[in-house]
């Protein structure tokens, strides 16, 4: 990008990503047009990506405080109390348009910039998950995007050293022209070591460390709120996407950690670089920075003051520091083989003023760069009203229907993919991809843990935004509740279209309203998480994709449930089998009609997660599944495949109580002596648990209407990989 001066303020500011009525704000605000390095600040820092100018009113709404949270919206990354003086720092983030131009950097620096959120919150890295959405999964496009973004996450992932737990992969050919790229990073911190971003002492130093700055991902942040066009794959928009280097960012992470005294505050430099961090920290505390540009170090000669300043080279911190404690800092990363350098000091003038070459070239009030955003006022459409599935007679053979359910793809198995990526390094695991319903990690010499589901899925939402988002968050309170885990707190992702689009940006409302009710329903807040818009491509807009992560508390991870059923094990059904034909991939299957909205009654799945923990920790339940995408059915087939053993169900079951998918349903096993004792205690909680089979044999079996071999299940579920 060249800042021409040959071009208006005016202009050049459209042709960066502003709008005529922000521009106009500027000038109104400054009392003078902002040089050309401050427009760039403007267009960065403005950007939907940086300043939520489009969502932040509707995330407003959202709950966000709780017994256990101590840190929501606006830290580096939110924190939960998970015990034993132990915080959990969480987040999402996106890197969906870097990874459609460039999969491998975009998908890579995607899990090197959310690790950083976590490094600068004072915790330690522990876990990686990861949400994907691909277009048809035959297509030469997808299976270039599939393997670049994998690759990716993997290359960064492993070398620098955090496991990767689990995650969800979803296909779907809306995604195609936009893939979505989401990670969630999750980091140990004791409650008294956690870091604000706040920088305040008029006088103390700012220090930049980490990687030299170059002039890669420059305005990656305006890239981000732009809608991808033909040319997406073009060199001038791979020039956006940042390269990460995961053996730098590992050094930098054991710096940032083991520095002890004289640290005031930090920030990460991702989007918007410099200009981010700076207007933010000066922001938070109240406070302004002199910055110097030429004490920057750069890897490249002859960067101009906005390259520098907006830069979005990787493994990069910014920090203030105590006058008196600047050469121990210096040294200490020096020690640690990280460039490391003073380039200004904290003043109490609010103002953020940038230096280079003895001229000044940038002279803003920081908290106007940082949120004098104004909100972006969009109209809403209509939505189409879902449509029940047209009328079927229910196939002869159900066996067979279930082998098409276990071989569709999002159901079908991805442990190709996620074998990739190292799940037990650094000895925390204790359930990984394929484990159980969620990842499961235990606290430092402790008995107790956590654990971490995460769900996604567009085509839910894009039949109802609004109880489509409400499903999912169930799914995840369901999946941790499997492993005896109860949900304590959220970070969400929302990927959506255009918000000029008054149908999308109606989407995007009522996905945010339906985590908005389903968080108060369930009693659980939200900490933060990231809102990407513009994930639409000519051939159209993706569905709206929230991305949510769910932490759960475990008092005692000696009591949490087997991942895998044992013989003789007595079979229990918790929860009523559908009868309504809602939304489902079954119907998807037999129609070929996106069909009717979700069934949702989170009231249920409240219920059931409850029960499910309670009995977990009295030791009753020997494994449990809940049931989710392909219904009852398919969840006992995953689960026998996991275990490598057959089932003998009874009862009178039809296809829609076999493959319907609806809230509250699980699976469960218990020894025969504890059978009854779940049955009792369920009528007591409210739910419905039925002794409905045995766990035995080779065999597939549901009262009649499925006996399949566990050769055929496993050969469907695995594509005949296995």
């Amino acid at each position: 990008m060249t800042l021409s001066t040959e071009t208006t303020i005016g202009e050049l500011g459209i042709a960066m990503g502003l709008i005529e009525t922000e521009i106009d704000h500027i000038v109104a605000e400054l009392g003078r047009e902002p040089n050309r390095v401050e427009l760039a600040i403007f267009a960065g820092m403005w950007s939907e990506h940086c300043s939520y100018k489009s969502t932040r009113e509707l995330l407003g709404t959202l709950p966000t405080t709780g017994d256990r949270v101590l840190a929501g919206p606006g830290a580096h990354a939110g924190a939960v109390d998970v015990g034993e003086g132990w915080a959990l720092a969480f987040k999402i983030e996106s890197h969906n348009h870097p990874s459609a131009v460039e999969p491998y950097q975009g998908a890579a620096t995607g899990v090197g910039g959310i690790l950083r959120d976590v490094v600068a919150q004072g915790a330690r890295p522990v876990a990686v998950m990861d949400a994907l959405c691909f277009g048809d999964p035959e297509t030469p496009r997808t299976r270039w995007l599939q393997d670049g973004v994998v690759a990716g996450i993997g290359g960064y992932g492993n070398s620098y050293g955090v496991p990767n737990v689990g995650g969800v992969t979803v296909y779907d050919q809306r995604y195609e022209g936009n893939p979505l790229v989401n990670a969630l990073a999750a980091g140990l911190v004791r409650h008294d070591r956690m870091r604000t971003a706040a920088a305040t002492g008029p006088g103390n130093a700012l220090l930049i460390v980490g990687a030299t700055t170059g002039r890669d991902g420059i305005l990656g942040a305006a890239f981000a709120s732009e809608e991808l066009g033909e040319d997406h794959e073009h060199a001038a928009r791979r020039s956006h996407v940042q390269v990460g280097d995961p053996f730098m960012g590992k050094k930098l992470m054991q710096a940032m950690l083991s520095l002890e005294d004289g640290l005031v505050a930090c920030q990460d430099l991702g989007a918007c670089g410099i200009a981010c961090a700076t207007s933010e920290m000066a922001a938070a505390g109240g406070s302004g920075f002199d910055v110097d540009l030429a004490a920057v170090p750069q890897r490249e000669a002859g960067m101009e003051p906005f390259e520098i300043l907006l830069s979005e080279s990787q493994e990069r911190f910014m920090l203030v520091v105590e006058r008196d404690q600047v050469d121990v800092a210096l040294a200490h990363f020096r020690a640690h083989g990280v460039h490391a350098a003073v380039c200004g000091s904290v003043t109490d003038s609010g103002r953020l003023r940038v230096h280079h070459g003895g001229e000044t070239v940038v002279d803003l009030p920081a908290v106007f760069v940082a949120d004098g955003t104004p909100p972006q006022v969009w109209d809403r459409g209509s939505l189409p009203t879902p449509i029940a599935y047209p009328g079927f007679a229910a196939p002869a053979d159900l066996g067979a229907v279930l082998l098409d359910l276990l071989g569709t793809p999002g159901i079908a198995d991805v442990s190709w993919l996620y074998e990739r990526y190292d799940q037990t390094v650094g000895n925390r695991t204790v359930r990984g991809p394929g484990q159980g319903e969620a990842a499961v990690q235990k606290l430092p010499g402790s008995a107790a843990g956590y654990a971490i589901s995460l769900v996604g899925d567009g085509t839910r939402c894009n039949a109802d935004p609004h109880l489509g988002t409400q499903s999912l968050l169930g799914e995840a309170v369901r999946n941790l509740a499997c492993v005896g885990a109860t949900a304590v707190a959220v970070s969400d992702g929302i990927n959506a279209g255009s918000p000029s689009n008054p149908a999308e940006f109606t989407r995007l409302a009522e996905t945010i309203r339906g985590l908005g009710d389903g968080l108060r329903t369930l009693g659980i807040p939200v900490t933060g998480g990231n809102c990407s818009l513009y994930n639409e491509s000519p051939s159209g807009p993706i569905p709206p994709t929230p991305i949510i992560g769910v932490i759960g508390v475990i008092d005692d991870i000696t009591t949490i449930p087997s991942p895998a059923m044992t013989p003789g094990e007595v079979l229990l059904l918790m929860g009523t089998p559908p009868r309504d034909p809602g939304l489902s991939t079954y119907g998807r299957l037999m129609t070929g009609s996106e069909g009717p909205a979700p069934v949702v009654d989170l009231e249920a799945d409240r219920r059931l997660a409850a029960f499910l923990v309670a009995q977990s920790a009295l030791g009753r339940i020997r494994t449990a599944k809940d049931a989710g995408s392909g219904g009852l059915a398919v969840a006992l087939a995953k689960l026998a495949i996991r275990s490598r053993i057959g089932v003998d169900v009874g009862g009178d079951w039809s296809d829609w109580a076999l493959f319907g998918e609806g809230s509250g349903m699980a699976w469960a096993t218990a020894g025969e002596d504890e059978a009854g004792s779940i049955v009792e205690a369920g009528a007591e909680s409210g739910v419905r648990v039925e002794r409905i089979g045995t766990v035995s044999g080779p065999r597939f079996v549901i009262s009649g209407v499925i006996d399949l071999s566990l050769n055929e299940l496993t050969t469907a579920y695995f594509g005949g990989r296995e």
